[in-house]
């Protein structure tokens, strides 16, 4: 929730030379060994920038690709341009629809307050809103916040001026004057609140409804189970540093998210990172806690007309992958 065109050439001899024996013989070609996971600029998936910094990731034959929106990494994961892809759990859902083997692996973070709608400083209230221009990326994340929000004031989506922005434009489109207020999130609030935007709702209000998870297909599963088991687990090995070691996290993450060192862990004041108890309680088989929330967050989304087919969300979670299963 494309811009950015996953190309691979094979134009090389070998190249040429496998694919006449292919066309020949009428074998599949073997499986890919590099599996790409994709992301969009959040703090909540820098663990995964922060394990391949600390060389976790290293001859692991995985590729981690940034896309500048959810919106992209959505439409890169459908097209197959991507094996694994970090993603809201309402975005996964609409994803669901197109692919019905998708499978949630890990959840990565929950939204506590680092979601948020900002407006420009002469509107100090939500009822304000009425009438203005409000940019929000076009997924259902932006949907679900936005509504919350809408509901809060007492208006509806009639009562203001809905823009259509991918989250690597808020910045711009504030700025330039395209827009009154925003729905987004870190990086981008702390720079906007710090040129004078006000928060006037966040996901701390609707607690439970914004949570970060990494899907794949049952397909890969079937084909690279060891090395999905390397990803998660050096999801929770870059946790364990940003504990133990704070300073030297922050120094490795601060580039990447464009702020300064001792701003990083202010990125993840609002978020909630789950370690392996929590995963566990989450997805494991005898507990699959998350059903809970998939199941009043399928609901929320039905009712607000979200989905264009039905779900079949009962095979959506696979705890497998945490450390210490299967």
């Amino acid at each position: 929730m494309t811009l950015v065109r996953f190309v691979r050439e094979y134009f090389g001899l070998k190249h040429l030379l496998f694919f006449g024996l292919f066309l020949l013989t009428g074998c599949e070609p073997p499986i890919q060994s590099t599996l790409k996971v994709g992301t969009n600029l959040w703090p909540g998936y820098e663990p995964l920038y922060l394990a391949q910094n600390l060389g976790l990731l290293e001859n692991k034959a995985i590729k981690l690709v940034e896309l500048p929106s959810a919106t992209e990494v959505s439409r890169a994961f459908r097209n197959k341009a991507l094996d694994v892809a970090a993603l809201t759990l309402d975005e996964s859902l609409v994803l669901l629809q197109y692919v019905p083997d998708l499978r949630i692996i890990l959840v990565m973070d929950i939204s506590k307050g680092a979601d948020v709608l900002l407006a420009k400083p002469s509107i100090q209230s939500l009822a304000e809103l009425k009438g203005k221009r409000v940019g929000v990326e076009n997924t259902a994340v932006g949907a679900i916040l936005l509504d919350g929000a809408l509901q809060k004031a007492k208006l509806t989506i009639s009562d203001i001026e809905f823009r259509s922005i991918t989250a690597d434009n808020h910045e711009s489109a504030y700025n330039e004057g395209q827009i009154d207020a925003v729905v987004t999130f870190e990086p981008h609030k702390i720079r906007l609140m710090s040129q004078g935007a006000i928060k006037l709702f966040d996901s701390s209000q609707i607690p439970g409804r914004i949570v970060d998870v990494l899907v794949t297909r049952q397909s890969v599963i079937d084909t690279h189970k060891k090395i999905l088991k390397i990803i998660v687990a050096a999801h929770f090995q870059a946790l364990e540093y940003i504990k133990s070691s704070p300073d030297d996290a922050a120094l490795r993450i601060a580039p990447r998210l464009g702020v300064k060192n001792n701003e990083v862990m202010k990125q993840f004041e609002g978020i909630i990172l789950p370690g392996l108890p929590e995963n566990q309680r989450y997805l494991s088989i005898n507990t699959h806690a998350l059903s809970k929330s998939i199941e009043e967050l399928t609901a929320l989304m039905s009712k607000k007309q979200l989905f264009f087919k039905t779900i079949n969300t009962s095979q959506l979670i696979d705890g497998g992958f945490l450390p210490g299963e299967y």
